[in-house]
């Protein structure tokens, strides 16, 4: 019984969801497999979502989520003084408009973003089309025939691939470490 990685990709950026909370109340609430995936949408924009298990560690990653704190702090000093010509209404709407502004211009250092392995994701980028979803399970071959049989009919053709001790350690290293395959 060897580690294997499996992406089932359904149309629809939350059809995933849907099709994996239906699986998992099929299964049971003691279903092993239920409890190590993990969710991916890739949104048309080409941004990804991945939140749930990935090989043991759990992510939560929004690459739309990009607010930068700094960038507000400073959008809403500009925009505050630029209101100050206007009067006492142009430097609350100054300040509103320029935080606004700035935390979406402003560029968000790793320290304002939660860690997003790089490796994973590109390879889920490539693998799920846009404006699709998907589950992602990396796990023994037995746990996957699990959830496959649970997907049962409503789950199109899965990408099923073995996983090499090789591309376990690399996985874990871009996890941080912290992964427990």
């Amino acid at each position: 019984m060897g580690l294997e990685s499996v992406v089932v990709s359904f149309h629809g950026e939350n059809a995933a969801s849907v099709k994996f909370a239906e699986a998992r109340d099929r299964a049971g609430p003691d279903a092993r497999w239920s409890k190590d995936i993990g969710l991916v949408e890739h949104h048309g924009s080409g941004h990804l979502l991945l939140r749930g298990m990935f090989a043991g560690h759990y992510l939560d990653v929004d690459e739309t989520d990009h607010i930068s704190q700094k960038g507000a702090g400073e959008g809403a000093v500009a925009g505050g003084l630029i209101g100050v010509l206007i009067g006492p209404v142009g430097i609350a709407v100054g300040l509103l408009v320029g935080g606004l502004v700035g935390s979406q211009a402003g560029t968000a250092t790793p320290s304002e973003s939660e860690h997003e392995p790089q490796e994973l994701a590109q390879r889920l980028r490539e693998g799920i089309p846009k404006g699709c979803s998907a589950i992602v399970l990396i796990a023994q071959d037995a746990e996957i025939d699990e959830m496959l049989a649970a997907l049962g009919d409503t789950a199109p053709a899965p990408s099923r691939q073995p996983v090499s001790q090789a591309e376990a350690a690399a996985l874990e290293a871009s996890l941080g470490g912290n992964a427990s395959l």
